[in-house]
């Protein structure tokens, strides 16, 4: 069970990294990880709702002041944070439990990672489109999202992975 603090402190920390660090990466100029959006994630399914969309807007706007993107990042992890209590009702066991902890233990890998991905391709869809507003360049497009998404995916398990051997 995940106390407050420790999870305050896991967002300063993943907000930290990403804005010091990780919005100057670009693997072969496109995708850009953005593992923040962890934090979002693992909420537990019976979080209120305003809770939840308060956390994301607030992660969201200050990752925006880190990017110089006014509002991109905070509506999409607003968008992610609403839909977060219906993509886990989707893809999790229909016998989850109420109050479930989304991690690989509780989920169970496929589930997880099927959460994962389509919760950050939703997110990176969402960011990429908000940040260009165009539908220009549809190949550079497509690259950009899908890169960050399994760029992402991948850090957020690396996390995951890194939770369940802490405890």
């Amino acid at each position: 069970m995940e106390s407050t603090g420790h999870k305050l402190l896991q967002t300063i920390l993943l907000v930290l990294v990403q804005g010091l660090v990780l919005n100057h990466v670009n693997v072969l100029g496109y995708a850009t990880p953005m593992p923040y959006l962890y934090i979002l994630l693992t909420f537990r399914r019976n979080t209120g709702r305003k809770t939840l969309l308060v956390c994301g807007f607030l992660i969201g706007l200050v990752c925006d002041t880190f990017t110089n993107t006014p509002g991109v990042a905070a509506a999409s992890c607003t968008l992610i944070a609403m839909m977060q209590p219906r993509l886990l009702e989707l893809l999790s066991s229909r016998d989850a439990a109420d109050d479930l902890q989304p991690s690989l233990a509780s989920m169970g890998t496929a589930s997880f990672v099927r959460y994962l991905f389509v919760a950050t391709l939703i997110f990176q869809s969402a960011y990429y489109l908000l940040n260009i507003f165009s539908l220009a360049q549809p190949m550079d497009i497509g690259i950009n999202i899908l890169g960050g998404t399994l760029f992402t995916v991948l850090l957020m398990l690396g996390l995951a992975n890194f939770h369940r051997k802490k405890a």
